[in-house]
């Protein structure tokens, strides 16, 4: 495993270092363009300055530029409730007008619930490096705790331009109140539903 780590990098140190997109990569290993070993448990290595040796700088650029087209650019909305539905079209019209050409893409559900079906599919295309650009309204539309984690994990993969239309510079104390402030309000809203639902059964 050393020779591995001394000489070879792993296929998200390769595509970083050479700006490209995993299936670039796969291609290029096909073509036989780089070299690709495998560790005993299977996973792939890429002999980075041998192909550097090969290929220039503007043959990289071109792959790079290949690669940005290949990446998504979207604009995420979210509402908390159905109740919000108007709020949620507003955020959708909004930005449909200023990125046509951007994949758009909402969910309905609160902001500290990241199982949220469109939050995951933007962050699983993040984690693949396949997610060039993020619009947003404000930040809490895409979380409402832990956005810097977030933020961290989608450049750090994919390298994203993440742009918030509406940003607020609030104080580090300012913002710590809004986080303690949304988890008391849905920790309450759920208590209060099961407080009652247990009246309805009681009914019953």
């Amino acid at each position: 495993m050393s020779f591995f780590k001394d000489k070879y990098y792993t296929p998200k140190e390769t595509s970083k270092k050479l700006g490209v997109h995993f299936q670039t990569l796969r291609r290029w290993e096909k073509e036989g363009k780089i070299e690709c070993v495998r560790s005993p448990g299977g996973k792939r290595y890429y002999n980075v300055d041998e192909f550097l040796k090969k290929y220039n700088d503007e043959e990289l650029e071109v792959q790079s530029q290949e690669n940005k087209t290949l990446k998504r650019n979207i604009c995420y909305c979210r509402v908390s409730s159905h109740s919000q539905k108007i709020e949620l079209e507003n955020q959708i019209k909004y930005l449909e007008s200023k990125y046509p050409d951007y994949e758009l893409l909402s969910d309905i559900g609160s902001g500290i619930n990241f199982n949220r079906p469109n939050f995951k599919k933007i962050l699983n295309y993040g984690i693949k490096n396949e997610l060039n650009t993020l619009v947003i309204t404000y930040k809490d539309r895409l979380c409402r705790i832990s956005y810097d984690l977030i933020e961290n994990i989608l450049k750090e993969y994919s390298n994203c331009n993440i742009i918030v239309e509406n940003d607020e510079n609030k104080s580090p104390e300012e913002e710590l109140v809004d986080d303690m402030l949304q988890i008391v309000t849905v920790f309450s809203s759920r208590l209060y539903g099961i407080r009652s639902y247990k009246k309805s059964l009681e009914n019953i």
